[in-house]
């Protein structure tokens, strides 16, 4: 009698790549740790080229424990070797969990997991969030691992969402994709008619570490706390200085949070004294906007327009500085704004059942390569 069994139909599933259309849910949770944004989205390969449909979009809101847990795994003074190792599987039973209470259907899933370190300079990164937890629990093929092969490739592992932006958002070189998550980066066409993209920056991090120490909410709903403030220049001069090395490198750059957090700030505060909350609040505001206008006028000066997208799109004051450093701002459908990466996300699951890339690498890679791995049910 045979000690092996066999448990995977290849042919079936080799099959299943095959079909002209795929249904994807696409999963990410951003650096704000805010929430898992899930989007279940039809690809179908036509004649002229792939088209997409969102079928459904919602965010799962973490509750603050979570958010917490999340964020102190990003900070080594506070998480080790044994805390990242539980968290890689909590976090993935708790988004195993969300979805089957949504009750939706779909063919794959491709996840993004949880960014809690980002060290492009030294050639790695790190997600957690355990797709074979994911496989197991919801019994579809899941493709997870996205930035580690770029990375191999001598890339920066982002901003992979950039690839979407190419395909769906970008129709001319005057135009970039500025999407303001919890770091702020934008997808471009070069001097060269090169897709480039990169960080900026700070995005929301820094506003939304504010808002929670000493507002006591998530984020600025609307803008509305930071448009009750003033203006600090002083304060605006100081972070700008501390940011001058990152505003000048060359992209490809990436950055995070560990950059951009409470050290950043306190940095900054030590050479101030005490600052008004609300004057606070308005100068990282400016601050985000800075730092991404003087990246663009400084690396792709020939941009005069920004299709906005993530949590920032909604931010009025964020959205008026912009416009008061000259540049005119698109704001699409809510639906993209809101889940741009999720469904970026699920574009590279297709583009990996497919054995497909874009042609062009955006992150410094030396070669174009299908982006993932693959997590099978049992």
């Amino acid at each position: 009698m045979s000690k092996l069994v066999k448990l995977w139909n290849w042919n079936k599933f080799l099959n299943d790549l095959e079909k002209p259309e795929h249904t994807i849910l696409g999963l990410m949770s951003g650096t704000s740790a805010d929430g898992l944004d899930i989007a279940n989205v039809v690809f179908k390969q036509e004649d002229d080229g792939l088209v997409f449909q969102i079928k459904e979009a919602i965010t799962v809101p973490y509750d603050k424990e979570v958010q917490q847990k999340i964020l102190d795994s990003y900070d080594k003074k506070l998480s080790n070797v044994e805390y990242i190792t539980l968290i890689n599987f909590e976090l993935a039973k708790l988004h195993a969990k969300m979805i089957k209470e949504l009750n939706i259907d779909f063919d794959f899933i491709a996840y993004h997991g949880q960014t809690i370190y980002h060290l492009p300079e030294k050639g790695a990164t790190l997600q957690i969030g355990e797709a074979d937890v994911l496989a197991v629990e919801l019994g579809k093929p899941v493709i997870y691992d996205f930035r580690k092969k770029d990375m191999v490739l001598g890339g920066q592992g982002a901003p992979i969402s950039s690839y979407f932006d190419s395909l769906f958002l970008i129709k001319d070189s005057k135009t970039a994709v500025l999407n303001i998550g919890g770091i702020s980066n934008v997808t471009v066409i070069n001097k060269d008619g090169d897709l480039i993209a990169f960080d900026t920056g700070p995005g929301n991090c820094l506003i939304d570490l504010v808002c929670q120490k000493h507002f006591h909410v998530r984020y600025d709903v609307n803008g509305e706390l930071s448009s009750k403030g003033n203006l600090y220049e002083t304060l605006l001069k100081i972070l700008l200085e501390q940011d001058k090395t990152f505003i000048e490198k060359r992209p490809p750059k990436t950055t995070g949070r560990e950059i951009y957090n409470e050290d950043f700030l306190s940095k900054a505060l030590n050479n101030t004294g005490k600052v008004d909350i609300f004057d606070l609040l308005r100068t990282l505001v400016r601050f985000t906007a800075e730092s991404i206008a003087k990246n663009l006028r400084l690396h792709v000066p020939h941009v005069k327009i920004l299709v906005v997208v993530g949590g920032g799109a909604f931010n009025k004051t964020i959205l008026n500085d912009l416009k008061d450093l000259s540049f005119e701002v698109i704001i699409p459908e809510e639906t993209l704004i809101n889940f741009r990466e999720a469904v970026s996300i699920a574009l590279l699951g297709e583009l990996f059942l497919r054995g497909m890339a874009h042609s062009i690498t955006v992150t410094g890679a030396k070669k174009p390569a299908v982006l993932g791995k693959l997590a099978l049910p049992v």
